[in-house]
């Protein structure tokens, strides 16, 4: 299974008198997971659980301090997906990132707010979900102990596909607590509301997604044809991870989520199941 190549070049003009050698440590993290419903239907004869292969590295770091609370982090991303049973959903994705920091006092448990910014070239063997992708996220991080942290976070997404049903927007709001159980385990929780375009497949005739559907295509990805409707929907999710330090620097991540899609009378569910290894050099 060969993925679409992504160009591995990037150019970050940042000098100011400020700037400091790279703060952060290239990472990779990888993660397998099962998705109950790759198709995203709401008739069994249409559901299909896939296995997802993810990769992501980010590197190239610069680190630039503007005083005691501010801090601006640039660096560069690539992501790959392989799907082994359907390499139509095949995907590569490099781009540059950028943050902005700003803590509010000093020690551990002093409020953390920051913006991030995203910015991808998307290369997919299906040329058609081929484009660029850029993301904005809001979010604001409290540690109320050594052991305890809440986050909570706000991101708006967009990208643009050859084939304009392949594009989607949206925007997502999460909250998320973590509690350390000891020395090698964590656990994380969190909840998440999202609103925005999304894809289901279903063998036609299916007059009630032609109502809702902004714009629908005919696809072979799932091995046999099916159309692809694009439309607005709210989703609604809860997750649960455990986290495991394996090392100083490796880490082993067992994670359930669990969501539901709802617009008018199209409603479906997925469940994924994930492991994630990883790994700061």
């Amino acid at each position: 299974m060969n993925l679409s190549r992504a160009a591995l070049l990037i150019a970050i003009l940042a000098q100011p008198v400020a700037a400091e050698p790279a703060g952060w440590a290239p990472s990779l993290t990888t993660t397998v997971t099962w998705d109950s419903n790759a198709t995203n239907a709401n008739r069994d004869s249409d559901v299909i659980g896939a296995l997802r292969l993810r990769g992501e590295l980010e590197a190239f770091s610069r680190r630039i301090s503007l005083g005691h609370d501010d801090t601006l982090l640039f660096s560069a991303g690539v992501s790959a997906e392989a799907w082994p049973r359907f390499d139509g959903l095949d995907r590569a994705a490099f781009g540059p990132r950028l943050a902005w920091r700003h803590k509010f006092g000093l020690g551990a448990l002093a409020p953390v707010f920051s913006i991030e910014l995203t910015a991808d070239g998307v290369a997919a063997r299906e040329s058609d979900r081929s484009g660029y992708a850029a993301s904005a996220r809001l979010a604001w991080r409290q540690r109320f102990d050594e052991g305890t942290q809440l986050a909570v976070s706000y991101e708006q997404a967009r990208q643009d596909a050859r084939a304009a049903v392949f594009d989607r927007t949206g925007g997502e709001a999460a909250v998320e607590v973590t509690r350390e159980l000891n020395e090698a385990w964590q656990v994380s929780l969190a909840a998440r509301w999202r609103e925005g375009d999304v894809l289901s497949y279903a063998t036609p005739p299916r007059p009630d997604l032609v109502a809702l559907a902004r714009v629908r295509t005919t696809v072979n990805t799932f091995g046999t044809p099916r159309v692809a409707y694009s439309l607005t929907a709210r989703s609604l999710g809860g997750s649960v991870a455990f986290t495991r330090t394996l090392g100083e620097h490796t880490a082993l991540t067992l994670g359930y989520d669990g969501r539901s899609t709802e617009r008018g009378p199209l409603r479906y569910v997925n469940h994924l199941v994930s492991a994630g290894l990883a790994r700061q050099f």
